[in-house]
């Protein structure tokens, strides 16, 4: 009964004006059709029954991996110059391969260990040095919003700098880690053992916003120069550098960078000597 009425119903004749379906026939159709109708309801809530098992049973099979669709990018945490070479140190996905590429495409890479722990090493060149750590997946990278840079190959700051955000510093600690400013807004940063500093701005106390692993910063509505005190010691920060692509110079008691951060953005970042 089923498959004649697959096949009544399939049939593709016009009809036209001389078609005629005689009372019978139609009858037969009509059965048939409702026929059809309700075994599509039956089956329907078995497929979906099947599938729901079946979805279940692979969501819940035991040891089966949960993958997320995301790669974590890797993030630095220490870097140093140590003879022609800069050694850099830095957390991943374990076993992830991580690349550190300069400007202009040359890239070291080492692949992290179980613990996502990674260690790389790249040749020290003339001037400023830029190296942007990823996670390299087949053709595909995942980049680190940071990039490492080294000032003058590394006799000067070594730094991770990130559009909008405080400059961090790894040539070691001091009172004052770094002034950043986009011309309007001054964030200024540091790092702290105990709690956070007083942080004064023209004369103007600061409010400081503590963050993780002793890191700190504070946010004034000024681009300019301006006279900076953390717990009683004075920096005078210059203000903002000039409008170049990529381009340090010394500036007061410190160094200052200027780099972009779109297409009509820029940031300066100012990093005061250490012990001054």
């Amino acid at each position: 009964m089923a498959k004649r009425a697959a096949i009544e119903l399939t049939d593709s004749r016009p009809l036209g004006a001389s078609h005629i379906v005689s009372e019978p026939r139609m009858k037969r159709w009509i059965v048939a059709k409702a026929a059809l109708s309700t075994a599509l309801v039956l089956v329907a809530p078995t497929l979906s029954a099947c599938s729901e098992k079946k979805d279940a049973a692979v969501a819940s099979e035991p040891g089966a991996p949960v993958e997320s669709p995301w790669t974590q990018p890797p993030t630095v945490d220490a870097a140093r110059r140590e003879g022609g070479q800069v050694v850099v140190r830095g957390a991943a996905a374990p076993d992830a391969r991580v690349v550190l590429r300069a400007g202009d495409g040359a890239a070291v890479a080492v692949s992290a260990d179980a613990a996502g722990r990674f260690e790389l090493r790249a040749p020290l060149t003339p001037g400023d040095m830029r190296l942007r750590p990823e996670v390299q997946i087949g053709e595909d990278a995942a980049p680190s919003p940071e990039t490492l840079v080294l000032l003058q190959g590394g006799a000067g700051p070594i730094i991770l700098i990130a559009a909008g955000e405080p400059t961090t510093r790894l040539d070691g600690r001091g009172r004052l880690d770094a002034v950043d400013s986009d011309g309007a807004v001054l964030i200024v940063s540091g790092r702290a053992n105990g709690p956070p500093p007083e942080v004064t701005i023209n004369g103007r106390r600061a409010p400081v916003l503590s963050r993780t692993g002793g890191s700190w910063r504070a946010t004034a509505p000024d681009g300019g120069a301006a006279s900076i005190v953390v717990d009683g010691e004075r920096f005078d920060y210059p203000g903002v550098g000039s409008q170049a692509d990529f381009q340090s110079q010394r500036a007061g008691d410190g160094w200052r960078l200027t780099w972009p951060t779109g297409p009509s953005g820029r940031q300066t970042t100012w990093l005061p000597d250490r012990g001054g």
